[in-house]
């Protein structure tokens, strides 16, 4: 239980980070969207990681931006998040990411 709140608050301290880092310095690329990609990639198929840090990157994203409506990067990376996880777990086994460690 107490791994589970601990990986959590990292989790937040490091989109805080991630995303404060891509809005300051990064204006045409989308840091966010590549790390919850590679996030999905690499956890666990049972792991709900990469819905949550989805959940949270696109929070602090809709918190930073004023140009489109509130929610919008949160269900967006969350929908991308629960897409890409179904396609992975029924439709590829990708030999090639095994080698990274499960989160």
């Amino acid at each position: 239980m107490i791994s589970k709140i601990l990986k959590i608050i990292c989790l937040i301290f490091f989109w805080l980070l991630v995303v404060f880092f891509e809005t300051s310095f990064l204006k045409g690329f989308s840091l966010t969207l590549f790390l919850v990609i590679l996030i999905n990639l690499i956890e666990d198929g049972e792991s709900n990681l990469g819905i949550i840090s989805a959940f949270f990157a696109g929070l602090l994203l809709d918190l930073n931006n004023t140009t489109y409506i509130f929610s919008f990067f949160t269900l967006s990376l969350i929908v991308f998040s629960l897409t890409s996880k179904i396609i992975l777990i029924k439709f590829l086994k990708i030999p090639y990411v095994s080698w990274l460690p499960k989160i």
